[in-house]
């Protein structure tokens, strides 16, 4: 193998072996690219960034209303804990609490341990993004303000969800259900 020497413009010598010309491979890169030939042009950012709006659009459409599903999902969980709990609460004391309240008061034995029936009161999502965990308790013959929270209705011992309006297209399958109901 013979060395070819030949100098590039700034003078100095590039060496190739005859084995790396015939087959147009350089044992080192070629210093005559200069930064600005490895930049991306602006066809390809532009590309690029058409690709990733198209897959933002396809995508986020997706994910709008998961928040209300979830929101919706989760105060109907806590609703089914509240009243298992009062359930629980009436097979153990043998009687139905007089506020919601007294879930958190009073404690039962739980092999041994003594806890309360609910640690808190989980808060509901209908009424507010935040969640309320207010509690009205009062008799089915009362006014039911409809502003959020949970509502125990005394002579009934029933929890129920303190919102009174039905719902709108924002919550999905749920559209026109009135929470109050469940």
């Amino acid at each position: 193998m013979t060395k070819l020497d030949k100098k590039n413009r700034s003078g100095t010598t590039l060496i190739k072996t005859r084995k790396h010309a015939e087959f147009g491979v350089y044992p080192r890169s070629n210093p005559r690219i200069s930064a600005s030939k490895k930049a991306f042009t602006l066809l390809e950012l532009l590309i690029v960034i058409s690709i990733i709006a198209i897959l933002a659009a396809t995508i986020i459409p997706n994910f709008v209303g998961f928040d209300a599903e979830a929101r919706l999902a989760a105060t109907k969980t806590n609703l089914s804990t509240i009243r298992t709990r009062v359930t629980l609460f009436r097979t153990k004391e043998g009687r139905y609490p007089e506020r919601l309240e007294e879930l958190l008061e009073v404690m039962y034995n739980d092999l041994g341990v003594e806890r309360p029936y609910l640690d808190l009161i989980p808060v509901e999502f209908m009424s507010d993004k935040g969640g309320s965990s207010d509690i009205e308790n009062l008799d089915s013959d009362d006014f039911v303000a409809g502003d959020g929270g949970w509502l125990y209705i005394t002579d009934k011992a029933k929890v129920v969800v303190d919102w009174d309006m039905p719902l709108d297209s924002k919550w999905g399958k749920a559209e026109g259900q009135v929470p109050i109901e469940w």
